[in-house]
């Protein structure tokens, strides 16, 4: 039994809920996780993440992050991700930028990390996204984004030095009708 089926047995099936949210908004279309090889290779979805730093300034688009590979998520034309925040936290906002992913920006890539040079972002119009407990985000991955310091509040409770920035997240990417040949597709991945 694979983690989300084992939380659903419990009561916590909050990636089902999801997802299967998401698929009722398109009764239309095939919805469901990427799989490979006619569906013999599934691939996983909706990671439980403790994201305890900030991030680079960073991108995630499918069909340049994994351009060598012949995986089905590269057929993707477009891709959001979600984030669903799981607990109270001090800091930590994501921030999405209004500048996408193009070839052309690779020249602001820093080649000491994943990320991309902060003049590339500089002018930006930004939106802001509080996490807060319950809310649920999605916006194009494709946007840089980043996120920052989450703030150090201890948590004694929990014999921890601090509470970290817990969501459940996951790309959903769309595979249009002129690709599958049928009806389009949205599929999930982590």
């Amino acid at each position: 039994m694979d983690l989300h089926s084992k939380l659903a047995a419990q009561g916590l099936d909050a990636w089902m809920r999801v997802s299967y949210r998401i698929k009722d908004m398109f009764p239309e279309w095939d919805v469901e996780v990427a799989t490979e090889d006619n569906g013999t290779k599934r691939y996983f979805s909706g990671i439980f993440r403790a994201l305890n730093d900030a991030t680079h300034t960073h991108c995630d688009y499918s069909p340049y992050d994994s351009l060598t590979e012949d995986w089905i998520i590269n057929q993707v034309e477009a891709q959001v991700v979600f984030n669903l925040y799981l607990a109270p936290v001090s800091g930590g906002r994501t921030i999405v930028h209004d500048v996408q992913w193009e070839e052309d920006v690779l020249q602001y890539r820093d080649p000491k990390s994943y990320g991309y040079h902060a003049n590339l972002i500089d002018n930006s119009q930004k939106a802001y996204v509080v996490p807060e407990p319950g809310a649920m985000c999605f916006f194009n991955s494709r946007n840089m984004h980043e996120v920052e310091h989450v703030d150090k509040v201890p948590m004694v409770e929990l014999g921890l030095s601090y509470r970290p920035r817990l969501t459940l997240s996951s790309f959903i990417g769309l595979i249009p009708s002129s690709k599958t040949g049928s009806k389009p597709r949205l599929i999930f991945w982590s």
